[in-house]
């Protein structure tokens, strides 16, 4: 059997999701339809929207035409039993219908279609899924009273060969240890003086943030965080990223704004890496990790103190990092969602 994976190959959960198929004896691909186009088209993509409507429409015909021959091409010469898709894709409905011939087509919600603007038939796309995947109990909620049936909540946890348990040497841990550590970029949106909130909690403690350029603007609001900061001139590898959380103690996760109820790709990461995420509260993260002992920031007035009584107590830190791994071990391992993914779909 044959998986076709449709998502940027930069994205650490498409290879989450490569490694689960492996591992139920499917053959994968990942296709990732950037490495067909120019750089400077995908840039002009991402910034289309700001366009009058004219120019807009004209550049979106050609370019999401452009990507969906790609994708039928793929598909024709892989002949996929299943096709999953991250988010849309820029596929358009007749592509699916294509695709949908001789194979299943899965979505796995990366964002809500309510609120994503890249692709207009986002949510038209949706309802000739065979299966939507959400990793936002909200979000399934909310597509299921359109009568999207087909919704299922959905969680996947990191691929192990990106993040995994390591023994640091003394120059990596020298370069990298702190106590608190967050890696993200920034946002000139209010998103992103919320993440700056957010972190200014914990300015007070021995914490270092790796973003981008976008986040300085923000530390004239919260002057606290500016030597904190260190502005990466480019994307910390899956491997660099792998060592600096083995090289700390707690990492904060903000919830992302545009999830209601989900949990955060993040508290994976830091789970598989041996680092305890310390998470902004939402309600799928109580509902499915504050038995196992994941501390959740409730109030940002309490995170600073919530974060030094773990400093200070390792060994229950590090009980909860145990406990943590192995109901992801149990319930969201790669593997373990993979084959729930194909026994709901029926393959």
């Amino acid at each position: 059997m044959r998986a076709l994976i449709l998502a940027p190959q930069s994205f650490t959960l498409a290879g989450s999701f490569e490694y689960g198929f492996c591992h139920n004896n499917w053959e994968t691909r990942i296709f990732d339809y950037r490495s067909e186009i120019r750089n400077y088209e995908d840039r002009i993509h991402s910034h289309i929207n700001k366009f009058p409507f004219k120019i807009r429409s004209g550049w979106y015909n050609y370019f999401v035409a452009k990507v969906n021959s790609y994708h039928k091409k793929t598909f024709s010469e892989y002949k996929p039993d299943l096709v999953l898709v991250y988010n849309s894709e820029l596929l358009l409905p007749e592509t699916v219908r294509f695709m949908r011939q001789t194979s299943k087509v899965c979505f796995f919600l990366g964002d809500s279609p309510f609120y994503t603007p890249q692709n207009e038939h986002y949510l038209p796309l949706l309802s000739q899924a065979d299966l939507i995947l959400s990793p936002d109990s909200y979000w399934e909620q909310q597509l299921k009273g359109i009568g999207l049936d087909q919704t299922r909540f959905f969680l996947i946890s990191s691929n192990p060969e990106v993040n995994h348990v390591i023994q640091v040497s003394d120059s990596e841990h020298k370069e990298w240890s702190s106590d608190l550590v967050f890696v993200g970029t920034s946002y000139s949106t209010a998103a992103g003086y919320k993440r700056a909130l957010f972190l200014s909690q914990f300015a007070g403690l021995d914490i270092k943030i790796y973003t981008s350029r976008q986040f300085m603007r923000w530390c004239g609001c919260f002057p606290g965080l500016t030597d904190k900061v260190t502005v990466l001139p480019k994307r910390l590898t899956n491997e660099e990223l792998n060592t600096v959380l083995n090289c700390c103690k707690i990492y904060p996760v903000d919830a992302n704004p545009g999830l209601i109820n989900g949990v955060h790709i993040r508290i994976f990461d830091c789970i598989a890496s041996g680092i305890m995420p310390l998470a902004e509260y939402r309600k799928d993260v109580k509902d499915i990790f504050e038995k196992d002992g994941l501390p959740i920031i409730y109030d940002y007035k309490n995170a600073g103190d919530l974060a030094r009584h773990y400093l200070v107590n390792q060994a229950k830190r590090k009980e909860i990092v145990m406990s943590l791994q192995q109901k992801v071990r149990q319930l969201y391992a790669p593997e373990v969602a993979i084959h729930r993914l194909l026994d709901e779909i029926k393959i």
